[in-house]
């Protein structure tokens, strides 16, 4: 699918007077509303759940290499949480509200005047859940790798 040229200039502007590591998905007029999709980029959202990790407990199954992260489990529940925290806080008001002028202004240039913008978030347990495995992989073969060290 080829971008529209107001997707085109969505992630131009977005790029330009945001952080590193956020994208936009999706920009598009649904019934009359602007519907934007802002993710962050796979190597942002790494560094993001890095740092949530460190920052914050870890979920209760962290330290247990054979404990699941399926629906019900700990870290399920973690990132349910954290797709909870990036789709109704960051990315729905945190993020629009800085640049909601922005994205108005954006449409007026494409014709769309007076269009209100709305954040159509997207973040899932089961979209952070592949990166959170990869990160308690490390943790767990760090982990082991101290124990190995003290045990010599």
């Amino acid at each position: 699918m080829t971008p529209t040229p107001l997707f085109t200039d969505a992630q131009r502007y977005l790029s330009s007077g945001s952080p590193a590591g956020l994208t936009v998905t999706r920009f598009e007029i649904v019934d009359d509303v602007a519907e934007l999709t802002v993710a962050f980029t796979p190597e942002a959202l790494e560094r993001v759940l890095r740092s949530q990790l460190e920052a914050v407990e870890a979920p209760a199954d962290w330290d247990c290499p054979e404990a699941p992260t399926e629906a019900g489990s700990p870290t399920w529940a973690y990132a349910l949480e954290l797709s909870r925290v990036f789709n109704e806080h960051y990315f729905s008001h945190v993020l629009l509200e800085r640049h909601e002028a922005g994205f108005e202004a954006l449409l007026a240039a494409h014709g769309h005047e007076g269009t209100p913008v709305v954040a159509k978030p997207d973040y899932t347990p089961a979209s952070l859940l592949p990166v959170l495995r990869r990160l308690k992989a490390e943790h767990l073969s760090r982990s082991g790798d101290r124990w190995s060290a003290r045990a010599a």
